[in-house]
């Protein structure tokens, strides 16, 4: 054993007031024992909090969880698996969602939505199961502008007997002591509701999303007051075409996505390129990682892939991200009748970004 200890001290944002140390051996800098530390900042556990939503780098191949407005846009049912593996084997977070949307009527849409988020290697396992319907107004022959609702449930679950508070540890001898901590609550549950709203045309679309308008409670203690904070987001691009545009012609999509809930703000620029078979895209989350993707559309089916490459010196394993997605579209029968069948278009930016 090391005669002392230090403590890497890395905030993560996710958690309102809670800091995370590694333990090093202070003579060669290596990781000494795979243990997290949990340090409150307050004086009491009750104000212990997730306080971020989970993100993904594949915005467009997520639809319904970057804007609820878009359920059924893209004229079929889809189903969307993803995967997101974020961090190390130390200090992992892991997302896995699934969704499915489709057509209601002339011009409606619906959807469901399950996440399983896991932070810090299960320290604290989280659950969302969303509900979602849109419905859009046709301007034009080539334009819609439509309004979406999600409403879910959420429960976050901490595993108390995971975390290492300071009074367990020795300078000598690493952890040794029970804790003196304690927890009224060690899990949160409530109804969340976000809003959204779309405008797209063949060539451009814009919407904006108001996630956690109720603000529901979430904190792990029963005297405390925290509570999650509203995410705005707001996304626009387009689509660049030559005047004998044909259906095999390369695509190039431009992008900007931008992101603000409580004290964070993310800004997105990106771009795609591909075709109707395959789309390359590069984004740069600004001042914090640069996110390179690759789609495949294979008929019914589509596949991709993104890696996210951290561009700051602040937390470099941690922002590394791995996610694979799958989705497979589908109709329920070709013999529905024509006055039901939905009257939108399927808008180019449904069927190829990533």
């Amino acid at each position: 054993m090391a005669e002392s200890l230090i403590f890497s001290n890395q905030f993560y944002p996710d958690f309102n007031g809670i800091k995370v140390f590694n333990i090093y051996d202070a003579n060669n800098s290596t990781l000494m024992k795979n243990i997290v530390v949990f340090v409150i900042a307050f004086a009491s556990l009750g104000n212990t909090s997730v306080a971020q939503d989970v993100r993904f780098s594949q915005f467009y191949a997520n639809p319904i969880y970057l804007n609820p407005s878009l359920a059924g846009m893209a004229s079929e049912i889809r189903t969307i698996l993803v995967h997101r593996q974020q961090g190390n084997s130390i200090n992992g977070f892991t997302t896995s969602a699934f969704s499915i949307d489709g057509t209601l009527g002339t011009s409606s849409g619906y959807g469901l939505q399950i996440i399983k988020d896991v932070q810090l290697n299960n320290v604290i396992n989280s659950i969302r199961i969303a509900s979602v319907v849109g419905h859009r107004i046709h301007i034009s022959k080539t334009a819609e502008i439509g309004m979406g609702l999600r409403v879910g449930y959420f429960q976050h679950v901490l595993d108390f007997g995971k975390l290492i508070f300071e009074d367990q540890l020795d300078q000598r001898y690493g952890v040794t002591n029970s804790t003196y901590e304690q927890l009224e609550m060690t899990s949160i549950s409530g109804v969340d509701v976000s809003l959204g709203m779309i405008y797209a045309t063949k060539d451009f679309y814009a919407g904006a999303t108001v996630s956690h308008l109720n603000k529901p409670a979430n904190n792990f203690g029963a005297t405390g007051t925290s509570k999650l904070p509203i995410r705005y987001t707001i996304h626009a691009g387009g689509f660049l075409r030559t005047n004998n545009f044909r259906k095999n012609e390369f695509k190039l999509s431009p992008n900007i996505i931008f992101e603000q809930q409580g004290r964070f703000n993310y800004l997105h620029l990106g771009v795609y390129f591909g075709s109707e078979v395959w789309t390359f895209g590069a984004w740069y989350r600004v001042n914090d990682s640069v996110v390179s993707s690759l789609g495949l559309n294979l008929n019914k089916f589509r596949f991709g892939y993104s890696y996210d490459l951290p561009v700051t010196e602040a937390a470099p394993t941690l922002n590394r991200a791995h996610e694979l997605t799958a989705a497979y579209s589908f109709k329920l029968s070709k013999k529905r009748k024509t006055k039901n069948r939905y009257k939108g278009k399927c808008l180019p930016f449904q069927k190829y970004l990533f």
